[in-house]
């Protein structure tokens, strides 16, 4: 794990929802150190201005001596973020990382099905470039403007399917939906579904996955303290023994038994 006082390249806002003072945004940071060995699921340990807490934050990407964070805005933290400057004269952040266990990208002949939900896709994006042609990706998305990286998606050469709650792009309804059709007719043909984004869908994706005997890794999200085992403060239920989320995490495999064998 590295601690690191980095320059940053670019911060700019990604989504189109131009009303919304949250949105999503798009950092890229020069970490050659943290780059080199980032694995795709793994995420760093942002300070963030007089904040006590560092708040953690999926890479996106790791490649060319830089690693892409996406984040939005939920509150004190990531809005001191999002006013951050790259480029000429660009201010620097403090970053700890990379931390946790990653999704498992040893073999990248298998088929894959990664579902993503909201921030969740992120984390997604860097086993996409590994697979490839291999991989089958389901993004959901609230609206239309909510869609980031759908062309990052599409030029890894993946089959890409977005789902949007109000029907504004893609097929109306939730990620899971598409998910259940989607392995109604491909369930022979996937070996792994790797998943990340809220609860809920987790859940939903682990017990589709379950009902299929398909292996299923999911990164779960959960606020941090310390971000390396100390505090406690991540703990979850995964297969009924705790887990820390920061360092047993944040990517699980529950291929083992049957249902939902993660809570909260």
């Amino acid at each position: 794990m590295i601690v690191k006082i980095c320059d940053i390249i670019s911060n700019e806002k990604i989504s189109s929802d131009k009303d919304d003072e949250r949105g999503v945004y798009s950092m890229l940071i020069d970490a050659p150190e943290i780059a080199e060995i980032a694995k795709p699921g793994q995420f760093i340990h942002v300070k963030c201005d007089s904040f006590t807490l560092r708040r953690p934050i999926s890479i996106a990407s790791s490649k060319n001596n830089k690693i892409r964070i996406c984040y939005d805005i939920r509150g004190g933290g990531t809005k001191w973020l999002s006013g951050l400057k790259g480029g000429d004269n660009c201010d620097k952040i403090d970053v700890m990382g990379p931390i946790g266990n990653g999704f498992d990208i040893s073999d990248a002949s298998k088929k894959v099905l990664l579902v993503g939900g909201g921030i969740g896709i992120y984390p997604l994006y860097s086993v996409a470039e590994v697979y490839g042609e291999n991989a089958a990706v389901v993004l959901g998305f609230r609206t239309k403007e909510r869609i980031t990286f759908e062309k990052e998606f599409k030029d890894c050469g993946v089959d890409l399917y977005i789902a949007t709650d109000d029907g504004s792009y893609g097929v109306k309804g939730r990620a899971i939906d598409l998910v259940r059709e989607f392995l109604d007719k491909n369930n022979n043909n996937i070996d792994i579904i790797m998943t990340c984004g809220p609860k809920a869908m987790l859940q939903g994706i682990a017990l589709e996955a379950a009902k299929r005997n398909i292996r299923r890794q999911v990164s779960l999200e959960e606020r941090m303290a310390c971000g390396i085992g100390a505090c406690l403060a991540c703990v979850c239920r995964v297969d009924g023994v705790n887990k820390r989320v920061c360092v047993d995490g944040p990517v699980f495999d529950i291929s083992e038994g049957s249902g939902v064998d993660f809570e909260w």
